[in-house]
């Protein structure tokens, strides 16, 4: 049999020596040759004809190679399962290898290859009990929240009206414009209606201006400027209404009469409001409303609440369990894997973010054992019933059709793979909520939004480091 031998670095890595003699190994390529005479087609000789050392002569060396890596592999593989080493990447052949005789009619007396591993070492894992502690960020304003939501349906479901009093930021003008030519409108020039929300006029000088008129009044204005078009094709089609064939030269100021101001008027809170937007009968007055608004607030946040909360989670966690890795190994490993594609200077310079994620996830592999946490076949599948259901808005479905569309779902193998990953996610922020303690710190919703996306950002900036060494 042939035999491996251990050689421990450190903690975290070790040379394997895989040794096979010669009268182990004669007999698994004279079993290689025949069978290779067999099927491979030679020309000039009949199938299984060909003499054995015209075969050996063409194809011995490379047999050899062949049979020779494939016991070697497979006494390999099957030392690291006995062992149940959690080992790191692949395997590596050392650089310091014996040379070999490849003569296949001419055997050394044994053959022994060097493989570099590197493993995870047992972790002790701290930082899931009662004694830690961690906060969870909610919002305190969420009555201002639902009542500024309110007050956008009542804008949403209003109608536009006619107004003559003083335009405001939201009102929608029409000008009925005129090109100029100097001081004066231009004899045969552009002559246009433009229509524009004035909140969205990026001359602030022309805004503030018509924030002082009315219907019937005139102003001066550069029409290029309205609203920022860089580009001149953009400007032409929507600022001037030019038709794309119509290439005739345009100044760039008009004068324009303002034709007509609109106002969105806000919806009567009344029954017809109620009903359209919320499309049900349980809201039927303003705190009814504010209430089902709430729901759909606290859902938005728990969400992004709960995401920051497991960035605590692997924070604290890494910081409590530093697993010590393999890193010259992992290093070697990473170049070697990449062909050519990382230098030595790149994954230098990467590596701690690649180390990092590394980390949590030998952290969340050892959570997932301990803790029993698995996805199973049934849960899969019933969270793509659950998003059939989601897209037909509660509407009763057959089950045979909610079965067919889950079984055609599934045949996208990245689907199913993003599915699990999402559900384990879940089970296990669970499972560490679940050992820890929760104390819960409400802000305003501007502070939180800056907290999320300064978290965002950076995790982003890490993803993308660990990322680019895979």
């Amino acid at each position: 049999m042939p035999t491996v031998v251990r050689q421990d670095l450190d903690n975290t890595s070790a040379i394997l020596t895989v040794t096979i003699t010669r009268e182990e190994l004669k007999p698994k390529i004279d079993a290689e040759l025949k069978r290779f005479r067999q099927k491979a087609p030679m020309k000039g000789f009949r199938p299984g004809q060909a003499p054995m050392e015209y075969i050996k002569k063409l194809y011995g060396a490379s047999i050899f190679a062949d049979t020779l890596n494939d016991v070697m592999t497979e006494e390999l593989y099957g030392y690291l399962r006995d062992s149940k080493l959690d080992v790191l990447g692949q395997p590596l052949p050392t650089d310091d290898q014996e040379k070999f005789s490849f003569k296949i009619n001419n055997l050394d007396p044994e053959y022994a290859v060097k493989y570099e591993i590197g493993f995870v070492p047992s972790i002790d894992l701290k930082g899931l009990d009662k004694s830690a502690t961690f906060e969870r960020i909610t919002i305190s304003n969420l009555n201002d929240l639902a009542n500024e939501d309110l007050e956008y349906a009542r804008k949403r479901m209003g109608k536009r009206l006619e107004v003559e009093d003083i335009i405001q930021e939201n009102d929608m003008i029409k000008i009925e414009a005129k090109e100029l030519d100097g001081d004066q409108v231009k004899d045969g020039g552009l002559e246009t209606d433009m229509t524009f929300l004035v909140k969205s006029i990026a001359d602030e000088a022309v805004k503030n201006q018509l924030l002082t008129l009315k219907k019937g009044d005139t102003l001066r204005y550069n029409a290029r400027t309205l609203e920022g078009y860089d580009k001149e094709d953009m400007y032409r089609k929507y600022i001037l209404n030019l038709d794309p064939s119509d290439k005739r030269e345009v100044g760039d100021w008009f004068e324009g009469l303002i034709q007509e101001v609109t106002r969105v008027q806000d919806a009567e809170m009344d029954e017809e409001f109620f009903q359209n937007y919320f499309g049900n009968d349980a809201v039927t007055d303003k705190e009814t409303a504010i209430e089902e608004l709430k729901k759909g607030i606290v859902k938005f946040y728990d969400l992004r609440s709960d995401a920051l909360l497991m960035r605590k989670f692997q924070e604290s966690l890494i910081e409590q369990n530093r697993v010590e890795l393999p890193e010259k190994f992992l290093k070697r490993w990473l170049l070697a894997t990449n062909k050519g594609e990382l230098t030595p200077e790149t994954i230098e310079n990467e590596f701690p973010a690649f180390a990092e994620n590394l980390r949590w996830t030998i952290i969340r592999d050892e959570i997932k054992e301990r803790f029993d946490v698995e996805v199973t076949d049934e849960e899969l599948t019933e969270a793509f019933a659950q998003k059939i259901r989601n897209y037909f808005g509660g509407q009763a479905i057959p089950e045979h059709v909610i079965e067919a569309s889950v079984k055609r779902l599934m045949e996208n193998q990245k689907d199913v793979d993003d599915t699990r990953r999402d559900l384990e996610i879940d089970k296990l922020f669970k499972t560490i909520r679940e050992q820890v303690t929760i104390t819960e710190k409400a802000i305003p919703s501007e502070e939180f939004h800056k907290l999320i996306d300064a978290v965002s950002a950076k995790a982003q900036a890490e993803q993308e480091e660990a990322q680019n060494l895979l």
